[in-house]
């Protein structure tokens, strides 16, 4: 047990009074306490309770053993519960440090819907009793019993009210761990992470490098940079994600790399899009957004994948998000490679995808979108459009995805939008659709764009020194030795100022006109040597 919930245990012992208990009585029970002999000292509360059923001194014995002995569960979590409520009615000015004992028992045995039940007797009340550490760790209990109840809600509520009394007090930190999933909440108002924005700045505690509210700091402030984002609130969303970065970098990557990166992107994509002198772009780039709503797989699959109806309709929430993270993407790559732009447009289709290229891998299955599948047919003016521009990022439903089965349906590739004698190789990005916000996967966020790309630079620059094969990004060992990070997003934007900048400032970094794409450039170099 916490060494701190020993000691909001050990506050009953404290409030001993004088009950009409003899001093051996009194003398054989701390003996047992200390010798930790608890199994004997509940048989002496037995004794005693057996004389006097009301007897305050042998519900407070039996109340310091069976939470002495709750982890083990069994009997005594609820041991310790009943006597919780029993000493608390016969010594009420006993009721509040009880109870909060109680509620410890009771998280032993999972038993949430009762600690909350108890909330109304124990909070603000038990502060003042227990102190303001203890304090913290029984408002983190208690949120977390809501969030076990599924109530996000209620237990952001507690956690405000606790927070809020302890903001700015070491004792504020230990409101904290293990809730950082209530700030990624969908249900969350703009109003609500404001609130709760203004509450975080008091509480950032710069000099604790692995400080337990960084979790629910960073969602926070990445969703709400991104509601200010959705509403062209630039500069709002500038001050709002600045609460973090670039100071607290360190802080958020004790936490999860991969949200990290996200702060990053959209720190980089603000940071371009507030500067009070805009510079003209040294390269502009197009690319068309396609979106394809329908899944609706017509050729046989392969086995396992028989038993499994796999078709899917897309979200408008994941269509939303990648062009947010398309205009992450823009920004920060303008920010990045010193002014090569990419302007977009937005195509929506009511075609479906009726076929995939599929690739069995020894984990998982890949089952990206044949192109020539969509039906209808994309348009005369669609094409024209693709052909105008230099790449395509194709949103689509993706798959559906099975229990016990890893299907990806994201990819970076070139695709022939002309015919085999005029071609027309375009860049050609591959949602991945079907994956939450949370999940840790690369889709609908913002270095899913870099990710995927990333994968074509490698056949532009294939001769460049640094590593191409099976996601480097991922093997930090065999990175350069002039690269200094140690996320994906470190790898790429070190690769981009340290090599591929230097090598031509990414001159050759376009698909427009393009009849043969950088990957057939590579192997026709390959075969050359």
């Amino acid at each position: 047990m916490n060494t701190k919930v020993l000691f909001l245990i050990g506050l009953i012992f404290t409030f001993f009074s004088l009950e009409a208990i003899d001093q051996d009585t009194r003398t054989k029970a701390d003996k047992l306490l200390e010798r930790k002999d608890y199994l004997s000292a509940y048989r002496l509360s037995d004794s005693i309770l057996a004389a006097d059923p009301n007897e305050a001194f042998g519900w407070r014995l039996r109340l310091n053993v069976s939470a002495a002995l709750s982890k083990q569960k069994g009997k005594w979590p609820n041991e310790c519960y009943q006597s919780a409520k029993k000493l608390g009615s016969l010594v009420p000015e006993e009721e509040v440090t009880s109870l909060v004992t109680a509620i410890w028992c009771l998280n032993d045995d999972s038993r949430y819907q009762e600690i909350v039940s108890l909330v109304p007797n124990v909070i603000p009340q038990s502060r003042i009793k227990i102190g303001d550490g203890n304090y913290g760790l029984l408002i983190n209990v208690i949120t977390i019993a809501y969030m076990k109840l599924n109530d996000q809600r209620s237990a952001r509520n507690i956690l405000y009210a606790g927070l809020s009394d302890l903001s700015g007090t070491p004792s504020a930190l230990h409101t904290s761990y293990n809730v950082g999933e209530l700030f990624f909440d969908p249900e969350m108002t703009m109003d609500e992470r404001e609130k709760w924005h203004e509450l975080f700045k008091n509480n950032l505690f710069k000099e604790q490098i692995t400080n337990p509210l960084i979790p629910s700091i960073a969602w926070n402030t990445s969703i709400l940079t991104d509601e200010y984002t959705k509403k062209g609130k630039y500069n709002f969303a500038y001050e709002t994600i600045s609460l973090l970065y670039p100071e607290m970098d360190l802080h958020v990557s004790k936490y999860w790399n991969f949200l990290r990166d996200q702060l990053w992107i959209k720190y980089k994509a603000l940071q371009f899009k507030t500067k009070k002198t805009k510079e003209i772009p040294r390269k502009k780039l197009k690319l068309v957004i396609l979106i394809v709503p329908k899944t609706r797989l017509k050729a046989p699959l392969p086995a396992p994948l028989t038993q499994y109806n796999l078709d899917l309709d897309l979200e408008e929430k994941s269509i939303s998000d990648l062009v947010l993270s398309t205009e992450y993407f823009r920004d920060s790559f303008a920010e990045i490679t010193e002014g090569i732009y990419w302007d977009y447009e937005i195509i929506r289709t009511d075609s479906e995808i009726r076929d995939t290229n599929l690739i069995k891998d020894t984990f998982r299955y890949v089952m990206q979108p044949s192109i020539t599948s969509i039906q209808p047919p994309l348009a005369g003016d669609v094409l024209t459009k693709i052909k105008a521009a230099d790449g395509v990022l194709l949103i689509w439903p993706g798959t559906k995805q099975p229990n016990g089965v890893l299907i990806t349906n994201g990819g970076g590739t070139e695709w022939n939008f002309g015919t085999e004698n005029d071609p027309e190789v375009r860049l050609t990005i591959i949602s991945d659709s079907n994956k939450k916000i949370a999940d840790g996967n690369h889709a609908n966020h913002p270095i899913f764009l870099y990710h995927e790309l990333f994968h074509v630079l490698e056949w532009a620059y294939h001769k460049s020194k640094f590593p191409k094969k099976d996601h480097p990004y991922m093997r930090r060992k065999d990175w350069p030795i002039d690269y200094v990070g140690n996320t994906e997003w470190d790898f790429y934007s070190e690769t981009f100022r340290k090599r591929l900048l230097v090598e031509d400032k990414m001159d050759r970094v376009y698909w427009l006109g393009r009849k043969e794409g950088f990957y057939g450039i590579k192997i026709k170099e390959e075969n050359k040597k």
